[in-house]
C-alpha cells in the first residue's frame, strides 16, 4: 500500500471529513496588491471583532515566534516555515526563547516595536499572556498574526473555530487540543479494559498541550474509573528529561501496566530507563508525536503506538495563509490537521514528518 507522504498529510486539510471544518469562518479580505494600472492597492484584512488590518505592498517581513528549537518536532516547523516564506517570496526571521514564556513575551514586544516586521507566526508558551500583545498591540501596530500549535487567550481547550483569537489572522493546528488528547487517551483505556496502573509524561507548565493532556485524563478517569493515574510527570519534551524524570518513577512504581507520553523525544528517553529497571515489555508504552524514531520504536516493538504530528505542515500552512491574507486573497479561521494511530498494522502505510 503507497505510504503516506508529507504532500498526503497537506492534502488531508483539503478532504474528507475536515473540509466542512476548514470552509467555516473565512477572513474576509477586499481590494488586492495591484490595481489594473500597475499600482498597489492596500488590501484590508478582517481580524474579527472590527479589527482590521491594512495589507501594503512591502514584501511580508516575518517574526517567528517558536515555543523553542531544541527537539526536532520544532526544527521541522522551522523548515516549514522557512520554504513557505521562499514560496511566496517573504523574509522571515526566527526567535527562539528556549521555552520561557517570559523570554517569548519579550521577544513579542520587541518584534512589534522594532518596526521590522509586518508579520508574526506565534507558536506561544504561555498564550494567555501573550493573548493581549498579539490581539490588540500587534493588529495596532499593522503587524498580521497567524497563530499555530499553541492557542492564544484562554482557548487551549476549545475546539473547532473556536481555536481562533479575534485580533489575529487564524489558528493552524487541532491535532493537539483537548478533543484531539482526549480521543487519544480515551481509546487507550477503551482498549485496555480492566484495573490499569498508568503513568504519564507531559510537557512543560502553561503549554497548550500539557493543559489539554490534564484535561484529557479527567475525562477519560470519569469514564473509565479502573484506568487509574499514579503520576503525572513534566518535563522540556527532550530526550534526557524523558530518562531523568521517569527512571526514578519507574523505580518506584514497577507495577505500571501503561505509560503515555505526550511527546516522542522524551518518550525515548522512557523507554530507555524502562530497559534500565527491567519494565522493557511488561509494560505498554503509548506515544504521542509520530517521529523517526517512534515509527522505528512501534517496528521493534519498544512501544504500542504512536499518534502522528505534523509540525512541518502546521507552520507551513500559517505561512502561506499570512501571504495569501497580504495579497488580499481569503483565508479561514481555522486550519485543521489530521492525525494518525500508528502500530505495527498500519506503521508501513504512512511517514513521519520528523
Amino acid at each position: 500500500m503507497k505510504k503516506r507522504t508529507t504532500r498526503d498529510f497537506i492534502g488531508a486539510i483539503f478532504h474528507g471529513s475536515l473540509l466542512a471544518s476548514f470552509l467555516i469562518g473565512f477572513a474576509v479580505t477586499t481590494g488586492s496588491a495591484q490595481s489594473q494600472d500597475g499600482a498597489c492597492k492596500r488590501s484590508q484584512i478582517d481580524l474579527g471583532d472590527g479589527k482590521v488590518i491594512n495589507g501594503n505592498c512591502e514584501k511580508l517581513k516575518i517574526a517567528f515566534l517558536t515555543a523553542a528549537t531544541n527537539n526536532t518536532h520544532l526544527q521541522a516547523g522551522i523548515k516549514g516555515a522557512q520554504d513557505a516564506a521562499k514560496e511566496i517570496g517573504a523574509t522571515i526571521d526566527v526567535f527562539d526563547p528556549n521555552w520561557s514564556p517570559t523570554v517569548q513575551y519579550n521577544q513579542a514586544q520587541n518584534v512589534i516595536s522594532s518596526g521590522k516586521y509586518n508579520a508574526i507566526v506565534a507558536e506561544m508558551n504561555d498564550g494567555n499572556q501573550a493573548c493581549k500583545i498579539l490581539t490588540e498591540d500587534a493588529p495596532k501596530a499593522g503587524v498580521l498574526v497567524a497563530v499555530a500549535n499553541l492557542p492564544l487567550c484562554n482557548r487551549a481547550s476549545k475546539e473547532g473555530d473556536e481555536l481562533w483569537s479575534p485580533g489575529t489572522l487564524n489558528f493552524v493546528g487541532g491535532s493537539q487540543g483537548r478533543e484531539a488528547f482526549r480521543d487519544w487517551i480515551m481509546s487507550i483505556a477503551a482498549a485496555n479494559p480492566g484495573p490499569q496502573k498508568v503513568a504519564v509524561l507531559t510537557g512543560p507548565d502553561l503549554n497548550a498541550n500539557t493543559i489539554n493532556t490534564e484535561l484529557a485524563l479527567k475525562d477519560v478517569q470519569e469514564k473509565y474509573p479502573d484506568f487509574k493515574i499514579a503520576a503525572v510527570v513534566k518535563t522540556d519534551y527532550s530526550v534526557l528529561q524523558g530518562n531523568q524524570k521517569t527512571l526514578p518513577l519507574f523505580q518506584a512504581n514497577p507495577d505500571l501496566t501503561i505509560f503515555i507520553s505526550n511527546y516522542s523525544d522524551m518518550t525515548r528517553g522512557a523507554v530507555q530507563a524502562a530497559r534500565q529497571v527491567g519494565l522493557a515489555g511488561k509494560m505498554k508504552i503509548y506515544d504521542n508525536g509520530g517521529n523517526i524514531w517512534s515509527f522505528q520504536a512501534v517496528r521493534d516493538g519498544l512501544i504500542h503506538s504512536t499518534r502522528t504530528l505534523l509540525p512541518y505542515t502546521e507552520m507551513y500552512e500559517a505561512v502561506k495563509a499570512l501571504g495569501q491574507a497580504w495579497n488580499g486573497e481569503k483565508t479561514p479561521r481555522f486550519v485543521p490537521l489530521a492525525a494518525y494511530n500508528i502500530d505495527k498494522d498500519s506503521v508501513s502505510k504512512y511517514e513521519p514528518q520528523y
